[in-house]
C-alpha cells in the first residue's frame, strides 16, 4: 500500500487550500481526501473517523505507481505540540510544505473561517480574542465547539516559533517555506518551484483560479445543516451510499455552493490592530531571520 510521503503542514488561512488544490490535479500526485485528516495530531484535535493507523492508511489506497508524491494538507500540523515528530518518527524523510502570512492578517481570517464553518459563535474577533484564557480553562466555548484547542488565536499566530520547532525536527533541504505573499503575486512561479521541490515535472498548468475566499452563509440555518451535519443523517446516508455502490450524492456540496457568498471583513479597529501587532512583533522578527526576508512592513 501506498504511503504519504510529503505534507503541507499549515499554517491555515495562508494558501494551502488552494496549493493542494492546484496540486491534486497533477497527474504524479495523489492528495488524501479529506484534504485535512490531521491523524497526526490526532490526540489534539480528536479527529472522529481516523482512530488507527489501518484508517488513515486507506485514505491513500487508491494511489498507484504514477504518484510519485502521495500527500496530505492538515493545516495544524504546524501548530500542533506532537505532529510533527510524529510525521518525522513515521517518515523521516518526508518532504514539508508550510505557508506564513502577517500573524495579524492569519488569526483575522481564521476567526472568520470558524464562524463560517459554525465552530466559533463569538462573531466580534476583539470579543473572540479577549476569551482566549477562559476557553483554554474550559469556559466560554462555543455550543457547537469540538475542541477548545482551535480557540487559541494566540498561539495559531506564533508563527516564528512553530518554523524554528519545524526545523530542529525536519533537516531544512526537506523543507520548502512559502510566504503567501509571493503565492499570491507570483502564483504560477511559486507553483512551480513546488514541483521542483517535490521532483515532479511541470505539467504545464497556467490557470490558478482563486480558491477559499472569505465568505458567509445567505441562509444561517441552512448552513448549519451542511456544515454541522447531525450523526444519525452522516450514518444513513453512508449506508445509503454503500447499498446503493455511490461515492457522493454531491447534493450537500451543491446546497453548500449555492448558499455562500464572499464578503469583505470590516478592517481592524487601529487600537486593536496595534495591539495584535506588538502581540506578535518577536514572532514577525523570528520568522524573518528564518526565511531571510524583511517582513518590517507586517508591523505597520
Amino acid at each position: 500500500m501506498k504511503k504519504p510521503n510529503f505534507f503541507i503542514i499549515g499554517a491555515p488561512k495562508c494558501g494551502t487550500t488552494a496549493l493542494s488544490e492546484y496540486l491534486k490535479t497533477h497527474p504524479n500526485v495523489y492528495l488524501s481526501s479529506p484534504k485535512e485528516p490531521h491523524y497526526f495530531a490526532e490526540a489534539e484535535f480528536n479527529t472522529p473517523n481516523l482512530k488507527t493507523w489501518e484508517q488513515y492508511l486507506k485514505l491513500f489506497e487508491e494511489a498507484t505507481d504514477k504518484h510519485l508524491a502521495i500527500g496530505e494538507a492538515s493545516v495544524h500540523y504546524l501548530y500542533s505540540s506532537i505532529a510533527l515528530q510524529r510525521i518525522y518518527e513515521y517518515n523521516s524523510k518526508a518532504k514539508i510544505i508550510a505557508m506564513f502570512r502577517n500573524p495579524v492578517d492569519l488569526v483575522y481570517s481564521y476567526h472568520s473561517q470558524l464562524v463560517y464553518n459554525y465552530d466559533e459563535d463569538e462573531k466580534d474577533f476583539e470579543k473572540a480574542w479577549s476569551l482566549q484564557k477562559s476557553r483554554q480553562e474550559g469556559f466560554n466555548l462555543p455550543k457547537l465547539a469540538q475542541n477548545p484547542y482551535v480557540f487559541q488565536y494566540k498561539s495559531i499566530g506564533q508563527l516564528g516559533s512553530q518554523v524554528e520547532k519545524l526545523l530542529q525536527i525536519f533537516p531544512s533541504e526537506q523543507v520548502k517555506l512559502i510566504l503567501f505573499d509571493d503565492f499570491k503575486s507570483s502564483t504560477a512561479t511559486i507553483y512551480r518551484k513546488v514541483l521542483e521541490f517535490l521532483e515532479l515535472p511541470d505539467d504545464g498548468r497556467v490557470d490558478f483560479p482563486r480558491i477559499n475566499a472569505n465568505r458567509k452563509h445567505k441562509i444561517a440555518w441552512l448552513g448549519i445543516i451542511t456544515e454541522k451535519t447531525p450523526p444519525s443523517l452522516m450514518k444513513t446516508a453512508a449506508i445509503a451510499k454503500k447499498v446503493l455502490g455511490v461515492e457522493s450524492f454531491g447534493l450537500v456540496n451543491k446546497i453548500r455552493q449555492t448558499n455562500r457568498e464572499e464578503f469583505k471583513r470590516k478592517p481592524l479597529s487601529s487600537d486593536f490592530r496595534a495591539k495584535l501587532i506588538e502581540e506578535f512583533s518577536t514572532e514577525i522578527d523570528t520568522l524573518s531571520r528564518v526565511l531571510q526576508k524583511d517582513l518590517t512592513h507586517w508591523k505597520i
